[in-house]
């Protein structure tokens, strides 16, 4: 992977992949809107830039609220198995460096993504990691880590059913050099930013919309983690 370029793809996702409706989102809901998404895997790490799906031209028209597949935006809005690692504690491969795996956990809810529900199924023991906010709840907040904290950007890549836990999931994430970024993981606690690798989110904005839109026309609401208290220093990763 060419780590380079990929972080300069997640610094650059709000500039240059957001429609202009949700750019609009933004300004409203600050920090804690803008976490979503957690970064844009690709299936090839030369093509991340290329991969990644600008807006679609035609107006997203709801199916209905019994749909389990829409295609919002360039983004899939699926009901099906997935793992979600919004919170997840990850470890650097010690086969492939830019390689996280990420302690998941598996859930069967909506969830959006940038690979079709079909490429994304459940087969056996395999599936993918999506994002959603299904599990959120008082307890979680959003945290940010600085600049200089690696982060492990899980959306989309393959996960493996722990055979002795099927509630978990590990996830082949990829590892991003640069921050910030940020994450539900952390309890706020910053110093977590240095001692672990959290699966996370660029400050940019990337599939939210797009959830949004598939779970309004489900009759449900996108429920996002407030920001860490006021008064809770940035993180700054020691020499």
């Amino acid at each position: 992977m060419e780590g380079d370029r990929f972080d300069l793809l997640a610094r650059s996702l709000a500039r240059s992949r957001i429609p202009r409706r949700t750019a609009l989102r933004l300004g409203g809901w600050g920090v804690s809107g803008a976490v979503a998404g957690f970064g844009r895997s690709s299936a090839g790490h030369d093509a991340a830039a290329q991969s990644t799906p600008a807006a679609s031209a035609t107006p997203f028209v709801c199916p209905g609220p019994s749909a389990t597949e829409m295609e919002i935006d360039g983004a899939w809005f699926c009901k099906q198995t997935f793992a979600l690692c919004t919170t997840a504690p990850c470890e650097r491969s010690t086969k492939d460096s830019t390689i996280a795996n990420c302690q998941c956990v598996v859930i069967d809810d909506y969830a959006i993504g940038f690979k079709s529900c079909a490429e994304r199924a459940q087969s056996g023991n395999s599936l993918h990691s999506n994002f959603s906010t299904a599990n959120v709840n008082s307890a979680f907040f959003t945290m940010t880590c600085s600049a200089n904290t690696p982060w492990a950007n899980c959306l989309d890549v393959p996960c493996t059913i722990d055979p002795q836990n099927p509630a978990l999931a590990t996830c082949q994430c990829e590892m991003v050099a640069t921050g910030p970024s940020l994450t539900f993981g952390g309890g706020c606690d910053l110093d977590t930013c240095t001692s672990v690798i959290w699966s996370a989110a660029p400050e940019g904005l990337l599939g939210l919309a797009q959830l949004e839109a598939g779970m309004a026309c489900v009759d449900q609401k996108v429920t996002l983690p407030p920001v860490c208290p006021a008064g809770t220093p940035v993180a700054t990763p020691s020499a």
